[in-house]
């Protein structure tokens, strides 16, 4: 930039040459080039690429003034190429227009706008007239077109001055694009009035041409992105002049007429004053306008602070909010109209700030407090709750200060007050409902986990103990089953206040779910003997029959016992009791048990075996051996029962009384129960093709009570009769009593849908605990089994014990087979065989073996009865001592 305006200087000191002429034109042609390429790069819309056409008709009209010079010898004062500059002033007014309704947003700014610019232009144009356009529209010697030529530049020249005032006016903070317009318009307006009122211009070589000159550089300029106003806010966007300043230069353009006419007195050039009186009276009438405008708009301002008073003043007496001001020195400094509604109290009895707080109910210790941390913080938010007792009521108030002493608009210290009372009772009560039982109304088990958490530290800091005591109902199902879940949820209320009201005033009665409860017994000693006399007291108070829709109903509890130091957790505490209720369920109903460190190692070990048992399948850890199952007549191996063994590479050979009821638990007894079904199954077809002779061999397979409830078990055992080819009447199934009596509607579907199959079923473990003659007559069996349990009772030189004899007979009676087991001794044998038991299998007969071993047992029999259809022998039975 500094090199083209050194180029201007030169060229000014330069005139009527060919350097400044040269000189002039590179001025042009930067000023061009630089106008259309500020237009490109800009994003104001139309304004800059106005400007850069301003420019370029300005410098093709110098060329073409030039080109004129050269021809003629001289240029002519009015030719074509006026349009050219005519057309300049037009394109640049047009972009000074659009400039300035970019900064004006509305349409009373663009009115108010539009009338400064008329006060400018008329005031310029009174000033030109003086100057030059009364002496051009006199010089008779002009022609009439010439005459009009030469009056357009002075009057574009006030228009566009007007347009500048304009948009000066609204001119954006930090925007220098209508500095620069302006700055250039000057500049125009500066050499044409010279140009006119000279008598003689030669050429281009003179001071006037910089002044042209320098107008297009500053044009060139407003078109550049540099001087655009930065992004504001849309308050910041306004124009930076108030009203009063726009006031004031409609005002001032009022004072140029009397100046015209003094300057014209004093100068003795001519009477002005029919001129300065038609431009006063346009000014007066514009002046006029303006100054309505500014009373509108004052009025309409006024208006809507109006408007917002009502609207904060409705705001506030429909808020539960009040906000106050108050000095530093404590006095009341705003309207108390706000707290009156906020307080229930009239606004007459708010007249300071000791009134304030005697109303809310809030402690004036508390309050100076508050309101000390408020000045403290040095403008910074403070926010805090405070209580209060107002109308015999407990309420709650949030408080939230600002000290904003220094603002010349406040002066004190802002306090906004709310009432959170209803808040803080919906925080207590979620949280009650968050830490209770919604039924019983009892601790729930987050809250009972915390109490007992809070009872281990007080013990490391004062001694004592903290006991556990969990509750489990017995019969609850029942009445849920039998009675409704309404009856149900009415006796777990009714434990519910029993045991509260069994226990002591400290104590934490909780409900931890369905209907297991526990009670917290803080101790003052190391022992268990507060807890374990609440334990009594607890079986006590269930004891008495409770009133259930008219009739009574008794349910009785196992109870656990935990006692803890603060060397364990909640948590653990809580699971060591629970390991103490699962003692007391398996010992039986109403009992109560202490945990000892041998529950928690059986659990472990539990988990531990569930652990193996979970991979054992996949690893070929299980196996089948078979124990012979033989008639009493004739001692002949008539089947086998298949039994599963598995041994762990952990835990070595694990019993079925142990893996089995783990499998039921852990999910995996169906798994299992189907790869003994399918083993045992092929393992008996395989001997019926292999040996022939061995007769309709059966093989028998143990199912328990969980695998009888799955609805899998009779494709089970399609799939693996079908699979292996056996004939169904060659597999026995043998089930339990216990397995039966848990389910006897599915238990019997069961049974009848296998015996569809053609299989047959045995009773097994016969009398032992739930026998009667009714299941009998409801599952109907092919087998009664007896139990190892009364064949033991049979001694040597004894008659048969009445159970086994009542049992044979029974059996006989339904046209049931009869087999004993665990037969040892050879008087047990003979005495079944006297009492007419078809079979047995037992240790005198063969313990259980494996597969090699029992098919040896099968090819014997075979070659024995081959033998014996030679030669009739009769042979005693071939005892089998393998064990396995």
């Amino acid at each position: 930039m500094l090199p083209v305006l050194a180029m201007v200087v030169a060229q000014g000191m330069l005139p009527g040459t060919e350097a400044g002429t040269a000189l002039y034109f590179a001025v042009v042609a930067v000023a061009v080039a630089g106008a259309w390429a500020g237009a490109l790069a800009s994003s104001r819309g139309a304004a800059p690429y106005c400007l850069a056409v301003g420019v370029t008709l300005s410098g093709l009209g110098d060329a073409l003034w030039q080109a004129q010079a050269l021809i003629a010898g001289t240029a002519a004062d009015v030719s074509a190429v006026d349009v050219l500059y005519v057309g300049s002033y037009a394109a640049v007014g047009t972009g000074v227009w659009l400039m300035a309704g970019a900064g004006e947003r509305s349409r009373r700014q663009r009115v108010a706008g539009a009338i400064d610019a008329l006060c400018v232009t008329v005031a310029a144009l009174l000033v030109v007239w003086e100057l030059s356009i009364q002496a051009t529209v006199s010089d008779r010697s002009l022609p009439l077109v010439a005459q009009a030529v030469l009056v357009t530049y002075p009057v574009a020249d006030a228009v566009l001055l007007g347009l500048v005032c304009r948009l000066l006016t609204s001119r954006r903070r930090g925007e220098w694009a209508g500095l620069a317009v302006a700055a250039a318009c000057a500049c125009w307006l500066v050499s044409d009035v010279a140009f006119l009122v000279q008598d003689r211009i030669e050429g281009f070589g003179s001071w006037l041409d910089s002044g042209w000159l320098l107008g297009s550089l500053l044009l060139t300029a407003a078109t550049s992105r540099r001087l655009a106003a930065p992004a504001r806010p849309a308050r910041d966007g306004v124009a930076t002049a108030s009203g009063l300043g726009r006031l004031a230069v409609c005002l001032g353009a009022l004072m140029v007429p009397p100046s015209v006419e003094l300057v014209t007195d004093a100068t003795g050039h001519g009477d002005a004053v029919s001129t300065v009186f038609a431009s006063t009276l346009v000014l007066t009438l514009l002046v006029f306008l303006r100054a309505s405008l500014l009373l509108k708009g004052e009025a309409a301002a006024r208006a809507r602070l109006r408007s917002q008073e009502r609207y904060a003043t409705k705001l506030a007496a429909w808020s539960a909010d009040a906000v106050m001001v108050v000095g530093r020195d404590h006095r009341l400094l705003s309207d108390p109209a706000p707290l009156a509604g906020l307080l229930g109290t009239a606004p007459a009895e708010l007249g300071s700030t000791q009134d304030v707080v005697r109303a809310a109910g809030i402690d004036p210790d508390v309050a100076l407090d508050v309101f000390g941390q408020g000045v403290a913080a040095g403008g910074q938010v403070v926010d805090v709750e405070v209580p209060a007792r107002r109308m015999g009521e407990d309420r709650w108030y949030g408080v939230r200060l600002v000290d904003l002493g220094d603002d010349p608009d406040i002066g004190g210290v802002v306090v906004h007050l709310t009432d959170v009372t209803s808040r803080r009772r919906a925080d207590r009560a979620l949280a009650h409902v968050t830490l209770h039982d919604g039924l019983t109304g009892l601790a729930n088990r987050t809250l009972f986990t915390d109490r007992v958490g809070q009872a281990l530290l007080r013990t490391v800091r004062g001694g004592g103990s903290a006991a556990v005591v969990t509750i489990d109902l017995d019969g609850f199902k029942a009445v849920n089953d039998t009675l409704g879940h309404d009856a149900g949820d009415a006796l777990l209320f009714e434990v519910a206040g029993r045991l509260s009201a069994a226990v002591r005033a400290d104590d934490t009665v909780a409900r931890l779910g369905g209907d297991e409860f526990a009670v917290l017994v803080e101790q003052a000693g190391d022992g268990d003997d507060a807890a374990l006399a609440t334990a009594t007291r607890v079986l006590e108070v269930l004891a008495r029959p409770v009133e259930l829709e008219g009739r009574p109903v008794t349910v009785t509890a196992a109870v656990g016992v935990a006692v803890g130091r603060g060397n364990v957790t909640s948590g653990s505490l809580i699971a060591d009791a629970d390991l103490a209720l699962q003692a007391a369920r398996t010992g039986g109903r109403n009992r109560v048990e202490v945990y000892d460190p041998g529950m928690r190692a059986a659990v472990q070990a539990a988990r531990e075996l569930e652990h193996e048992l979970r991979g054992a399948l996949a690893a070929g850890e299980f196996r089948l051996v078979y124990q012979p199952v033989v008639t009493l007549a004739d001692r002949r191996v008539t089947g086998f029962e298949a039994l599963l063994r598995w041994t762990s590479p952990r835990l070595g050979p694990v019993g079925p009384d142990r893996f089995v009821p783990a499998a039921e638990a852990a999910g995996l007894i169906d798994e299992i129960g189907a790869w003994v079904l399918q083993e045992a199954c092929a393992t008996a077809a395989a001997w019926r093709r292999d040996h022939p002779g061995a007769g309709d061999m059966t093989m028998a397979v143990n199912v328990s009570a969980a695998q009888l409830a799955s609805p899998d078990l009779v494709g089970s055992i399609a799939a693996a009769l079908a699979e292996s080819g056996l004939p169904a009447g060659s597999l026995v199934v043998e089930v339990t009593e216990t397995a039966l009596v848990g389910d006897p509607e599915h238990a019997a579907a069961c049974l009848a849908a296998l015996r569809a199959l053609g299989v047959r079923l045995a009773l097994d473990d016969f009398g032992t605990g739930y026998s009667s003659l009714a299941h009998l007559q409801q599952f109907t069996v092919d087998v009664l089994k007896i139990d190892r349990s009364f064949v033991s009772t049979m001694a040597e030189g004894e008659p048969m014990p009445a159970i086994v004899r009542g049992t044979i007979d029974l059996g006989r009676t339904l046209g049931l087979e009869v087999l004993a087991e665990g037969v040892e001794h050879e008087q047990q044998a003979r005495l079944l065989a006297e009492g007419n038991c078809d079979s047995a299998q037992g240790y005198l007969f063969a313990r259980p073996l494996e597969r090699t071993d029992a098919e040896a047992v099968l090819l014997e029999q075979v070659a024995r009865d081959a033998a014996a259809a030679a030669v009739p022998v009769p042979r005693a039975p071939r005892v089998l001592t393998r064990p396995v």
